[in-house]
């Protein structure tokens, strides 16, 4: 881990606002805007200097306190922990040598840390963080360190340095900490905007605006619901000032920015926002506008075809936020290059309206309004899960899941499974609305007490073969086709299970061509695909 010493100007005081929920401290706080903390005490029985250490020559030891306010033995996730370092000088604190330790430090990790020299194991338990200095108008000097991922619930942990030499442990609360809302945007490794960010979770967010900013020294700006105005209740978004014109205090491939560690007090509940740095990792990417087919409209620089219950979107060759409203919807939606993503439920046979906002990598942002008449209810048959490695005997055992997605009844007449060996044609069968079938080899058995057998009622498609030779147990792509030849669904060649583990589409409406659509998991043969399996 790589820092670098920083000075930055004195801390604001912190703030207190009357808004419906108020905003947690945004940026370092003088030792007023906290109590000092105690060392819990089930530390008690470790060594002075394993707790508090020294502060070199200065008489009264180092002060820890933790943002948000917290005791050392039940902190958040998401924290800064802030280390008052009383009668020291800028020059004699190095941030490069304040580190966040997983598990408990003793004396002679102490001493590696003052000597510079950690050892394989000790290294190994550093956790990638950020550490610059404050001073404040009564002339304390503070140290703030920020580790970059959430700390694990449970889990003891040190802040510590060499320059001047302390440690301070605490403990991460086992349960009851804010969730943490995962950072959307910028994209990782392609961000290209100090001043533009969104964090989304599951839940609606109350409607706020409160000052914030990214440190150490970075853009001051506003938290505000929503990825833009009016789209997204589930999101939080940073909006900064322009970038200055003057040079950045660090090179830009070397300069990393946090977040405030909590953005919002109140109902529903706290959250935490994803500490996961701001850098200038790429230049602004433009998205140049795809080329519609027939069937599509043109939607910014991306292409959507309308259907009955859902629109299908493609989006542009490069990185994209996508903020859709209306007709019942509030999605926000990282994407990567081309990836395509599917809009639902829309209501068929009605006119519909969607607020649509994109946003580049460089926080640029492009409003848009899709206008367009869903059509009447239709089938929508999927390859929902492929078996092509089973415990139990090859091919017999194989099977592929078709499931209706639709509304209406999907009649299967000249429907064919191709793979990359040829085509196999599907007995002429209906498949009602919400009703799966395996496509099976004939002499395929329900029971043969080696794999998951489906329920008593699942439909089989029993066919000479499945496959030209059986499918591939190394993966390989499958697609679905409908009577009149158009590809309906399509199935990829990896992620590539093992034995007994299936290919598994996240959820029926997830798009054929996006990178996070199939995974591998325990078959579960005619019933919903349970995402939230352990796989060992």
């Amino acid at each position: 881990m790589t820092h670098r010493r920083l000075t930055r100007p004195s801390c604001t005081p912190c703030a207190r606002y009357t808004l419906p929920l108020a905003l947690a401290p945004l940026v370092a706080c003088p030792l007023s805007c906290a109590p000092d903390l105690a060392v819990p005490a089930h530390l008690d029985e470790l060594d002075e200097d394993e707790v508090t250490g020294t502060a070199g020559e200065t008489d009264a030891a180092p002060e820890l306190q933790i943002e948000p306010a917290a005791p050392p033995d039940a902190a958040p996730p998401v924290l800064r922990l802030r280390v008052r370092l009383p009668g020291a000088s800028a020059a004699s604190v190095d941030p490069a040598r304040a580190l966040i330790i997983h598990g408990k430090l003793g004396a002679a990790h102490i001493r590696q840390i003052e000597q510079g020299e950690l050892s394989k194991a000790l290294s190994e338990r550093v956790v990638p963080s950020i550490a610059w200095l404050n001073d404040t108008p009564s002339g304390d000097l503070w140290l703030t360190v920020a580790p970059l991922a959430p700390l694990a619930p449970g889990e003891t942990y040190a802040v510590a340095s060499g320059s001047p030499s302390f440690s301070h442990h605490i403990q991460i609360a086992a349960e009851g900490s804010p969730p943490v809302l995962p950072r959307l945007w910028p994209p990782l490794d392609a961000g290209a905007s100090l001043t533009f960010g969104v964090w989304c979770g599951d839940a609606p967010l109350p409607e706020m605006v409160a000052p914030a900013q990214l440190a150490p020294g970075g853009p001051a700006g506003e938290l505000r619901r929503g990825a833009v105005d009016g789209i997204g209740a589930h999101c939080l978004r940073f909006e900064g000032a322009p970038a200055p014109t003057a040079p950045m205090p660090m090179p830009a491939d070397d300069l990393r920015l946090v977040g405030p560690p909590v953005a919002l007090e109140g109902e529903p509940e706290s959250v935490s926002l994803d500490p996961r740095p701001f850098a200038l990792e790429s230049g602004p990417l433009p998205a140049v506008a795809v080329a519609c087919a027939l069937d599509e409209v043109p939607l910014g620089p991306g292409c959507a075809q309308v259907a009955d219950d859902r629109i299908l979107v493609r989006s542009a060759a490069a990185p994209l936020l996508w903020a859709v409203a209306g007709a019942g919807l509030d999605e926000v939606l990282a994407l990567a290059p081309g990836e395509p993503f599917v809009l639902a439920p829309v209501p068929p046979l009605t006119p519909v309206e969607l607020a649509v906002a994109i946003i580049d990598n460089a926080g640029r942002v492009e409003r848009r309004t899709l206008s367009a008449m869903t059509r009447a209810p239709m089938p929508h048959v999927i390859i929902n899960e492929v078996l092509a490695n089973p415990v139990g005997a090859e091919p017999a055992q194989e099977w592929v899941e078709l499931y209706n997605d639709g509304e209406v009844t999907a009649d299967l007449t000249g429907y064919v499974l191709a793979d990359v060996g040829g085509e196999t044609e599907l007995p002429s069968i209906s498949l009602e609305a919400g009703a799966y079938a395996l496509v099976v080899n004939e002499g395929y058995v329900s029971e043969d007490e080696l794999d998951p057998p489906a329920p008593p009622e699942t439909l089989l498609l029993r066919v000479p073969k499945l496959g030209s030779h059986g499918l591939s147990n190394s993966g390989e792509p499958l697609k679905l086709k409908d009577g009149g030849g158009a590809v309906v669904s399509r199935s990829p060649a990896s992620p590539e299970p093992r034995a007994g583990m299936s290919l598994a589409r996240v959820r029926p409406r997830a798009p054929d061509g996006s990178a996070g659509s199939f995974v591998t998991l325990w078959p579960t043969p005619g019933c919903v695909n349970i995402m939230n399996q352990e796989i060992p």
